[in-house]
C-alpha cells in the first residue's frame, strides 16, 4: 500500500511524556480501538433509523446519537493513546525484526498516524451530521469505511507478532541462538576450507600436468631409474638368501666316507696299544714349530 508520508507534528510529541509510557501498553489499547469504530456503525445506523420523521417540535434519537458522540470521542483518545504506545513498542521491537518486520512496522506506523487523523474527522463529521438526515448518512458511510481500516490495522499487527516476532522475548532469545550458531558455521566453514587447500594444490599440479604435459615429462623416466634400482636390490638379496640355503643344505646333507671311518678306528687301536708311541709323535709334532723351551717342558710333562 502506497500512501503518501504523513506523521503527528514533532511538537505534539515532544510534549508528550513518552517515556513514562509503559511498556506493551499497546496491545490492551487497540483492542478498543478495534471495538469502539464497529459499536459507533452501528449506534449510527440505529441513530438514522430513529429519527425518521422527526421534527423540530419532536426530536427522535438524541439518546442514540448523545452515546455516539460519547464514543467517537473515547474513539480519538484512545486511538491517540495507542499511537503514542506503538512508538514506544516499535522502538523496542525495531532491532529484532529483520527487514520485511521493519518495513511492515514502519507501513503499520503510517496507517496508525492515518487513523489517528481519521478518528478526529469522524468527530468532526459527528458534529455536521446534526444538520439533518443526508449528514447523519456520510457520517454513517464514513464510520465503516473507519471501522474497515481499523480491522485491516489490527490485521497488520498481529503479523508484526506472530509472523515477524515483534516485541516476543522467545523469539530475541532464538535469534540470538540463530546468530551464535551461523558464527559458528561460518568457523567451520572456514576450517574446512583451510583443510581443503592441500587437496586443490595437488588437484591444481594434476590439472596443471594434464594441460601441460612437457612439465612432466622427466618424470615417468626418473620413476622408472629408481624402481630398476630396487627391483636389481632385491633381485640380489634374493640370490644371497638362496646360495646360503644352499650351502648350507650341502654342509648338513655331507656324510664321512667309511675308509675315513677305518681310518680313524686304527688310529685309536694304535693309541691305545702304544701309548709312548702317541707321545712320541705328539712331541715331536710340538718340536717342528715349538721353542727349545716348550720342547723341554713338553718332554719333562711326558716324562
Amino acid at each position: 500500500m502506497n500512501l503518501p508520508d504523513i506523521s503527528i507534528p514533532k511538537a505534539i510529541i515532544d510534549s508528550l511524556p513518552i517515556d513514562q509510557v509503559p511498556a506493551l501498553a499497546h496491545p490492551p489499547l487497540v483492542h478498543f480501538a478495534i471495538v469502539l469504530p464497529i459499536m459507533i456503525v452501528l449506534l449510527e445506523f440505529v441513530n438514522i433509523i430513529v429519527k425518521r420523521g422527526e421534527t423540530p417540535e419532536e426530536p427522535k434519537g438524541r439518546g442514540v446519537s448523545t452515546l455516539s458522540f460519547l464514543l467517537i470521542l473515547a474513539m480519538v483518545i484512545i486511538f491517540s493513546a495507542a499511537y503514542v504506545a506503538g512508538t514506544v513498542d516499535g522502538k523496542a521491537a525495531w532491532d529484532t525484526l529483520g527487514s520485511a518486520g521493519q518495513a511492515e512496522l514502519k507501513e503499520h506506523k503510517l496507517i496508525g498516524t492515518y487513523l489517528v487523523y481519521g478518528s478526529i474527522v469522524l468527530l468532526v463529521f459527528k458534529f455536521i451530521s446534526l444538520a439533518g438526515t443526508k449528514s447523519r448518512i456520510l457520517l454513517l458511510l464514513l464510520a465503516i469505511a473507519f471501522a474497515g481500516a481499523t480491522l485491516k490495522q489490527g490485521k497488520d499487527g498481529g503479523e508484526l507478532v506472530y509472523t515477524y516476532g515483534a516485541n516476543v522475548e522467545k523469539v530475541t532469545d532464538l535469534d540470538d541462538e540463530l546468530f551464535d550458531l551461523k558464527e559458528e558455521l561460518d568457523d567451520l566453514k572456514s576450517a574446512k576450507a583451510e583443510a581443503k587447500k592441500p587437496e586443490d594444490s595437488v588437484a591444481k599440479k594434476e590439472e596443471a600436468a594434464i594441460a601441460n604435459p612437457k612439465m612432466t615429462e622427466g618424470v615417468p623416466a626418473a620413476k622408472a631409474k629408481v624402481e630398476e634400482a630396487q627391483d636389481k636390490e632385491k633381485f640380489e638379496a634374493k640370490e644371497e638368501r638362496e646360495n646360503f640355503k644352499k650351502e648350507t643344505k650341502a654342509d648338513e646333507q655331507k656324510e664321512v666316507t667309511p675308509e675315513e671311518v677305518k681310518s680313524v678306528a686304527k688310529e685309536e687301536a694304535a693309541a691305545i696299544a702304544n701309548p709312548e708311541a702317541v707321545k712320541d709323535e705328539a712331541a715331536a709334532d710340538v718340536k717342528k714349530e715349538a721353542t727349545p723351551e716348550e720342547v723341554k717342558t713338553v718332554e719333562s710333562e711326558a716324562n
